[in-house]
């Protein structure tokens, strides 16, 4: 009897061992950087593989996918587990299909690859940016720190389905020390529900700065440009996405030395200075800026006199924002709910600081926009029309 039972612990045991191994899709595929004429899908397999994404238009047949790979100075990308792969030459406002196909690498020698499983995931769907949309209804939140558990409420909170753009304002991690972090706090959370389907974007918070690994923290969310701020026309409604840095001084001493991001923020300026001048900016119905620092600091926090980083976005952003027709501006960082009107201390548009237990909905229609935030006990913190300019 007792050899029975050791045969049973030992074969299930290796059964657990085998399944653990069995070669798969990790994480993802979400998407990145979805435009009028492309997308970039993000996946990371278990093992070293040569992975392609095969792509399609919506409902067509499975013949009709064309494999697109990742391709650098003639070499596809291969034996890696990370991989971002951009579809390009797409048209704008059109539906597409996809899928991940990939192929574990056992061995990867000069003269002879040795394969072993293969994978092809389910097919998913997403649509380009179209010129000719009208409005957006937006999710946004910050201030999450690993906390996987209140984001997903937050979601259902505030309706996820019927929302169309999901930003993220900063701070969703506490830190970066480990590869997988951001994925559980965030980004599984959004792939199950539907980055999938349809983007997230988001700004950098003072807590991403951290860790020894937060310098890897740009390729989680691949860019053309490799920056982390940007701007993005999603038919008549402009986002920007400013990236302010930390909110001490750059000679502070938990920084030993590491950071620059007084130079970082200046850099900021001078493109935002160049963005407010394109035809793009000025065509938008609606300008919508997402910052982690909120541009506005009240005489609390000034009299603490730590927040240099924080008091030098204020300073080099908000001149140029409070001349460029901004509409509203949504932060996390303080972990309080606020929201301050046009005028309230130097700023022109209005400011909200959305907290850390509660979340964004903006409705953009028919030239308004309708601002509503909750809690994680689904208590209506704001529910009312920001005055457009």
């Amino acid at each position: 009897m007792k050899k029975l039972l050791l045969f049973i612990f030992l074969s299930c045991f290796a059964w657990s061992m085998a399944a653990q191994k069995e070669f798969h899709l990790s994480h993802g595929p979400y998407l990145q950087e979805v435009t009028g004429d492309g997308a970039t899908v993000v996946f990371l397999t278990s093992g070293n593989s040569f992975s392609c994404v095969q792509l399609k238009p919506h409902g067509a047949d499975d013949n009709l996918a064309v494999s697109c790979y990742s391709t650098k100075n003639g070499l596809k990308e291969a034996f890696n587990t990370f991989n971002a792969i951009r579809l390009e030459n797409l048209t704008p406002g059109n539906r597409y299909d996809y899928r991940i196909v990939s192929k574990e690498m056992l061995s990867f020698q000069p003269y002879k690859i040795i394969y072993g499983d293969s994978i092809t995931s389910q097919w998913y769907t997403f649509s380009t940016v179209s010129p000719q949309k009208k409005g957006a209804s937006i999710f946004i939140t910050s201030d999450m720190h690993n906390d996987s558990g209140k984001l997903e409420k937050l979601l259902n909170l505030a309706d996820y389905k019927t929302c169309d753009v999901f930003l993220y304002a900063g701070d969703m991690l506490s830190y970066i020390d480990n590869a997988e972090e951001p994925f559980h706090a965030f980004i599984d959370t959004s792939v199950k529900l539907f980055a999938s389907s349809i983007p997230f974007e988001g700004v950098r918070g003072n807590h991403e700065t951290r860790g020894c690994l937060a310098r890897n923290y740009p390729s989680y969310f691949p860019k053309q440009d490799g920056k982390i701020y940007g701007s993005y026309l999603l038919g008549d409604v402009m986002i920007v996405m400013l990236d302010s840095g930390e909110d001490k001084a750059d000679n502070h001493k938990v920084y030993a030395g590491l950071t620059d991001f007084d130079s970082y923020r200046t850099e900021q300026v001078e493109w935002l200075k160049a963005l407010i001048k394109t035809k793009e900016y000025k065509k938008a119905k609606y300008r919508i800026v997402v910052s982690h620092f909120p541009l506005i600091m009240d005489e609390k926090y000034k009299s603490e006199k730590t927040w240099s980083g924080w008091e030098d976005a204020i300073r080099k952003f908000l001149p140029v924002l409070n001349n460029a027709n901004v509409d509203l501006l949504v932060s996390g960082h303080t972990h309080r709910f606020a929201y301050h009107k046009s005028g309230s201390e130097g700023n022109t548009f209005p400011i909200l600081e959305e907290g850390a237990v509660c979340a964004t909905r903006l409705e953009l229609h028919d030239g308004k926009i309708h601002l509503k935030v909750i809690d994680t006990e689904g208590k209506i913190l704001m529910n009312s029309e920001v005055t457009k300019k």
